[in-house]
């Protein structure tokens, strides 16, 4: 074989072992990249899904409402904070790691329309977590105070609220106020009931009306409710200032009102009178599903000694000596203490004219018919229902009775 020939071969098998080469190297190199990516494609997928899965979008439409001070509002898709001012939309959207803080003057009203409403107290910071259910509300309140009050359409909801040392929970009908500070955490009731649990802990506590549950960093501290005092009361006595009233609803009362009676007839304006901080009640007229009569419910509370609450009757035109008695059937909530009594007192413009006491009370509807027994002009002007804190019984101080068949013959 010619030197020639065989140089040109020797040239070929070099070209091969290059491309060869080149082949493997670029395998070694997919195979590196791939080594890399898949993982990272994986990772970045798991992290989309997760991000865009139901749970992470599950939004709060709130509306603002009342506020003093400086109050603000952070958002973690902006990475800012903005100051809640009275130019400020009323309709906001509240996302998961969105945020709300108070200042030491001031306080929030926000709330979700018939499902719940809330006061963020003055230095607090409460933050919106993430959710699995539409029905599931979740917030950490990182310090302060937060005051609630579940709505009529609030149903089968729950709202969280977590704090370092508790996790307090809301189902139903209920007011509240959750409080956290420096050394501890507690959940309080008014109306209904919540449960708390510690962080970590399976195991549960029902909070009733006018208890509350603290927890402290001492282990050794006692795994029970308490009654609250004067002061807790206080407190937690500021959740009724959430209440709204539509001019709607009260347009409803009026209409329901003429219907509950012919007492009615001479009553031109009615209400609830307490001393703040000092008592309270409320009172709505609604109609009955089954017996299509219109009810009056009467809530009242009277925690402090001595205090009293009630509803009042503007009157026009009604003499007692024109008329015999007053009659009406009453009934307390079963699902609430009884009071031993309330009173009925006729006032004319000097002084009660006529005062009866509503006794003995049951959970099942009783009639009651008091006579006037009043043979000389006596027009009246008012007529209240008064719920005293030294009558009602000492375990009584809370309840709600229900009134139909108001009449006067």
């Amino acid at each position: 074989m010619e030197p020639g020939t065989r140089k040109i071969k020797i040239k070929i098998q070099t070209e091969q072992e290059r491309q060869a080469d080149t082949s493997e190297k670029a395998r070694n190199y997919l195979l590196l990249i791939l080594f890399f990516l898949v993982p990272t494609l994986i990772f970045a997928a798991s992290l989309a899904l997760f991000l865009l899965s139901p749970s992470t979008h599950i939004s709060y439409p709130f509306e603002l409402g009342r506020f003093s001070g400086t109050a603000e509002i952070y958002s973690h898709q902006n990475r800012q904070w903005t100051t809640v001012t009275r130019q400020s939309h009323r309709q906001i959207i509240l996302n998961p790691r969105d945020k709300i803080r108070t200042q030491s003057d001031s306080d929030l009203d926000f709330r979700i329309p018939e499902v719940l409403d809330l006061r963020l107290k003055a230095s607090s910071e409460l933050e919106i977590m993430k959710t699995k259910h539409e029905e599931e509300l979740k917030f950490k309140l990182n310090k302060g105070g937060l005051l609630g009050l579940t709505g009529d359409q609030f149903g089968n909801r729950k709202l969280e609220v977590i704090t370092p040392r508790l996790i307090s929970t809301v189902q139903g009908t209920a007011s509240f106020l959750i409080q956290t500070g420096k050394v501890y955490s507690s959940a309080g009731a008014l109306v209904g009931q919540i449960t708390a649990q510690l962080p970590k802990s399976k195991n549960l506590v029902t909070i009733h009306a006018f208890e509350t549950f603290m927890r402290t960093d001492d282990k050794k501290m006692e795994f029970k409710t308490k009654r609250v005092n004067y002061q807790e009361w206080k407190a937690l006595s500021e959740v009724r200032d959430l209440t709204v009233v539509s001019v709607e609803a009260m347009t409803e009362q009026f209409d329901l009102r003429k219907k509950a009676g012919n007492f009615f007839n001479y009553v031109f304006d009615d209400g609830v009178f307490f001393k703040p901080n000092w008592g309270y009640a409320e009172r709505e007229f609604y109609e009955d599903s089954e017996s299509k009569q219109v009810i009056l419910r009467i809530a009242y509370d009277v925690f402090p000694q001595s205090s009293f609450s009630g509803m009042y009757f503007k009157i026009r035109g009604l003499d007692l000596s024109k008329v015999h008695q007053i009659s009406m059937n009453v009934k307390s909530d079963p699902g609430k203490p009884v009071p031993n009594q309330f009173r009925i007192e006729f006032k004319d413009r000097l002084s009660t004219a006529r005062g009866f006491a509503v006794k003995p009370i049951s959970k099942d509807w009783k009639n009651y018919a008091f006579d006037f027994n009043t043979l000389n002009p006596t027009p009246v002007g008012e007529i209240v229902f008064v719920f005293e804190n030294i009558r009602v019984g000492v375990l009584n101080t809370s309840g709600t009775v229900y009134i139909k068949d108001l009449t006067i013959t």
